[in-house]
């Protein structure tokens, strides 16, 4: 469900940072921005507040780290996402998150370590400033890309991005499924997929 602002979710206190969109809790025990219809994001209403505040208390004792309840209303987290009202059938998140087969761990890595890598190409191509250095991006990136995934260029970063495949792979990313690998935040990897995407649309039109 979509529940109506003001709720409250749980997040880590290292996450409290401008660089990135604040990330909460979700059912399967993983750190989202966003909650799918498959893995919402755990809520409690506002008269809730104080079971909310005890099940930080239980996250943080078992993850070792500081677990803080934030209010939707404040953040802005988790806007338009599901979410479900936190029950005991949900307890089980607070400890861990719910482990990946090995098969979908090692597609899941894949295709983050694409998304960044084809990221980092889009950033660097989009900062050019002028045509010798696009040029000297596009070896580089050609050189990069094939020596870790066997081929690529920008053209083909720009249209793995705005493609399905690079927005399912973000959707992993901002629901939770996999953790990004690289110093890229999760905000400059939104940013790198939208200028695919917009770059992508233009050349659509001619």
């Amino acid at each position: 469900m979509i529940l109506s602002a003001p709720y409250l979710l749980l997040s880590r206190a290292d996450f409290e940072q401008p660089a990135d969109p604040l990330r909460a809790l979700n059912i399967t025990g993983r750190w989202a921005i966003q909650g799918s219809v498959q893995s919402p994001l755990l809520a409690w209403l506002p008269s809730q507040a104080e079971a909310a505040s005890a099940a930080a208390a239980r996250a943080s004792e078992a993850r070792a780290c500081a677990v803080v309840v934030v209010s939707q209303s404040d953040t802005r987290a988790g806007e338009g996402s599901a979410t479900a009202v936190f029950t005991e059938a949900f307890e089980s998140a607070l400890t861990g998150p719910t482990p990946h087969s090995a098969a979908k761990t090692r597609r899941l890595r894949t295709e983050t370590d694409k998304l960044e890598a084809f990221c980092r190409v889009v950033r660097a191509a989009s900062a050019a400033a002028d045509q010798p250095a696009f040029a000297a991006v596009g070896r580089a990136a050609s050189k990069a890309l094939r020596a870790k995934f066997g081929g690529g260029s920008i053209t083909s970063a720009f249209a793995w991005l705005a493609g399905p495949a690079g927005r399912e792979a973000l959707e992993s990313v901002l629901t939770g499924e996999v953790e990004l690998d690289s110093t890229l935040s999760i905000r400059q990897v939104v940013e790198a997929v939208k200028l695919a995407q917009e770059a992508e649309h233009l050349r659509a039109l001619g």
